[in-house]
């Protein structure tokens, strides 16, 4: 009786043609995905909160941009847009259902925050933010945190506080304000009381405080203009632009220039303290004041008829224009000094700003 034996090639070769048609399925599925591109979903919450008896709302958020608009109404409107990227619309419409705006009462303040799932699914296509925007009753103290996104408040009649990181912030028409950020612009417009500024890479702008400013930055330009009251700014590894109309302007700068403009007879005050930077200084012609200026290891430029005196390492100048005014010290350390009449166009570099005539 003869004996057949089946080769096991057929089935191998079976198996091979199943596993390469799988390996064949996969890869067409990956480049269809490539192809059409990561899905996007977007939900939209809103919510009605009453605030009344609550003097203090708080706004903890991340992962998105936040506006707060000051209103005459007792309650505050949210209306907040989520926005999930995910590899395909049924994750990112699940991942998007389960964010939320919460709000509830804590002591004297309200809480609005949101809120995102605690399971983050293992897509690397994933990526959430929420847009919020909410409209609350100005004469509340706000305080927002956020990170990861911009922050703006405008029209508050009560105290403002922005703790913010990976971000910009804007305070438009606020009353007392104080901003700690890192890594993103500042821009302050219009305050009423007394403005606070921490920041530290990036720029701070502030136009037409009508309050007492102090600011501290770190790696920025910092520019002020229109200030009525007294400014005071410290800065390093960057470039100071000043302008103030009043008060007293106190200005302490390392590795970084500074700009500063006196054609206000009303300014009380003008004292700089640089190091290792260049000091641009322009006094109106009209303008009454004193100056006492010393250069250590540095030079002073004048174009105007004043006697420059060396002392040593140092120069030194000591003149007047005038009855009154404001008085001036400039100090310096490895600094050179540039003293002219007055420069209607800014510095070269400064920022771009429209003089307002205050009626």
């Amino acid at each position: 009786m003869e004996s057949r034996i089946q080769s096991p090639e057929p089935r191998v070769q079976s198996r091979e043609c199943g596993i390469i048609r799988r390996m064949a399925l996969v890869l067409a599925v990956s480049v269809g995905t490539l192809v059409a591109g990561p899905m996007v979903v977007t939900r939209r919450i809103e919510k009605r909160v009453p605030l009344a008896g609550y003097g203090r709302a708080a706004v903890v958020h991340r992962y998105g941009d936040v506006t707060v608009v000051g209103t005459g109404d007792a309650h505050a409107l949210v209306d907040a847009l989520v926005r999930v990227t995910a590899r395909d619309r049924r994750l990112a419409e699940e991942f998007a259902g389960r964010v939320d705006i919460h709000a509830a009462g804590q002591g004297d303040s309200f809480v609005i925050a949101t809120v995102y799932p605690s399971n983050v699914p293992a897509d690397p296509q994933l990526g959430y933010e929420v847009e919020m925007s909410i409209r609350m009753p100005a004469a509340v103290a706000a305080f927002v945190r956020n990170s990861f996104g911009d922050v703006r408040i405008a029209g508050m009649d009560g105290d403002c506080r922005v703790v913010n990181r990976f971000g910009d912030v804007e305070m438009d028409r606020c009353d007392r304000s104080v901003v700690e950020n890192c890594y993103g612009r500042v821009r302050l417009a219009q305050t009423r009381g007394l403005a606070v500024v921490r920041n530290s890479y990036g720029d701070v702008d502030l136009r037409l405080a009508g309050g007492p400013v102090q600011v501290t930055n770190r790696y920025g330009t910092v520019h002020t203009e229109q200030s009525t009251d007294d400014v005071t700014i410290d800065n390093q590894f960057g470039n100071v632009f000043a302008r103030s109309d009043r008060g007293a302007l106190s200005i302490a700068n390392r590795y970084g220039d500074v700009n500063a403009w006196v054609d206000d007879a009303e300014l009380a005050a003008l004292s700089i303290m640089s190091r290792l930077g260049r000091v641009n200084l322009s006094l109106g012609e009209q303008v009454p004041f004193r100056i006492d200026a010393t250069a250590r290891q540095g030079r002073i430029t004048s174009g105007l008829p004043f006697e420059v005196r060396s002392v040593g390492t140092a120069q030194e100048v000591s003149a007047r224009q005038g009855a009154g005014g404001p008085q001036i010290d400039i100090q310096g350390v490895w600094s050179d000094f540039l003293i002219h009449g007055d420069v209607s166009e800014p510095a070269p570099d400064a920022p771009t700003v429209e003089r307002q005539v205050q009626q």
